[in-house]
């Protein structure tokens, strides 16, 4: 009680004022868009085809602040090059008169608590950064890499929701203090997994020629990587390609839109042609052919309203019903798992996944947990399509 009273006395006192900007880092050339979204940002951010990068409205406008105090807003980031990779999110912090190692800099660094969140048309469904605080996101080679990568497709824009709070708990050592703090986005053009862009076909018509040393094709960080023999299974059956860097990303999460495109070339699905893929949210158009596909062979569903969440990485359990859909003709199973965390089971995909731990092709872990809602890696999902689809000697019976 007393903790509350102290906070709530300190309510008039500390005043802070925050101005807060957006900073691009980018390591390639490229991009303008403009998106009509659901969602209206606060800052919109767009790099052009000249490598520039412009960027209009703030963040916060020189809000004041005290401790329990919260806000949320949209960042809009617009593209129309190439393939974008965003590797990390970081700050700049300067806070006026004050230098770093000071126990009031200390203090505002600390007490200043961020979530990131990535979505498309107001549907945030990836957290990027949860609860750090402004000390943990401090920009630099020790930070970096705070998050999975995603992408940007060409011709396509993304949101970043971001919620940022003062902790109850805030001292009055804060009072009066003026900060400005710069939000930055390290971004890379980064060939995706998937064909590039429509203009780069013939590239990937060669890809395979280009890879060739005997005795076989030399991937980048593959050697002795545990997945290797079926990587290269899958490579040599034309279920997978290396990107346009030689590299495959193993241990990357695998996105909806990635397992869309496995899926359909494992199955030899045809592509469609269509051009409506019946989602409302942007199917990227490398992926759009397998994922109509997929979807009409009931192999993959989106979510309510029609989303498909393409950019969001899937979870052991939707990529176990996918697998099931696919190779057991969506079968199921009323045998009991006993795993530790089996109340985490989504109710829709319990039978799919018990039927899965039956047959031996999504198991669970050495702990005795499924972790359903944990993201499945690359690396993860290619070896149990290849031990589906029997491509390897180590696999000379199909589970």
């Amino acid at each position: 009680m007393s903790k509350k009273k102290g906070a709530a006395s300190r309510f008039f006192n500390l005043v802070i004022i925050i101005s807060l900007g957006v900073c691009i880092l980018l390591g390639a050339s490229s991009i303008t868009y403009a998106l009509v979204n659901q969602v209206n940002p606060d800052v919109i951010v767009q790099i052009d085809n000249n490598g520039k990068v412009t960027q209009s409205g703030d963040m916060y406008d020189g809000a004041s602040w005290y401790p329990g105090y919260s806000k949320s807003g949209v960042i809009r980031l617009e593209n129309n090059f190439k393939k974008i990779g965003v590797s990390d999110l970081g700050l700049y912090v300067d806070i006026n008169n004050i230098e770093k190692g000071n126990p009031i800099y200390d203090s505002f660094m600390n007490n200043m608590i961020l979530t990131i969140s990535k979505g498309k048309l107001s549907v945030f469904d990836a957290i990027l950064v949860k609860g750090k605080s402004f000390s943990d996101m401090l920009s630099g080679p020790e930070n970096s890499g705070n998050h999975q990568q995603f992408f940007i497709e060409k011709g396509t824009s993304v949101d970043l929701k971001y919620d940022l709070l003062m902790d109850m708990d805030s001292g009055n050592e804060l009072m009066n203090l003026s900060a400005n703090v710069t939000f930055c986005v390290n971004m890379n053009e980064i060939p995706g997994p998937s064909p590039p862009a429509d203009d780069d076909d013939d590239d990937r018509n060669d890809k395979h020629d280009d890879l060739i040393e005997e005795p076989g094709y030399i991937i980048p960080g593959l050697d002795g990587h545990w997945a290797h023999d079926c990587i290269m299974a899958l490579i040599e059956n034309d279920v997978i390609d290396p990107d346009s860097k030689s590299r495959i990303r193993p241990e990357d999460y695998i996105t909806r839109a990635e397992a869309a495109v496995l899926m359909g070339r494992a199955l030899k699905l045809e592509e469609s042609e269509d051009t409506d893929t019946g989602y409302v949210d942007n199917v990227p158009t490398w992926a759009r052919g397998y994922v109509i596909a997929t979807t009409k062979a009931k192999v993959f569903k989106g979510y309510p309203g029609n989303i498909f969440k393409s950019y969001g990485n899937i979870t052991r359990e939707e990529m176990t019903a996918v697998l099931i859909r696919a190779f057991r003709e969506n079968s199921v199973s009323f045998a009991r798992m006993d795993f530790i965390d089996e109340a985490d089971i989504a109710d829709w995909v319990y039978g799919n996944v018990a039927k899965s731990v039956e047959d031996g092709i999504v198991i669970g872990y050495e702990d005795n947990t499924f972790r359903p809602k944990a993201y499945m890696t690359r690396a993860e999902t290619f070896t149990i399509v290849c031990r589906l689809l029997a491509y390897h000697e180590l696999h000379n019976k199909k589970l």
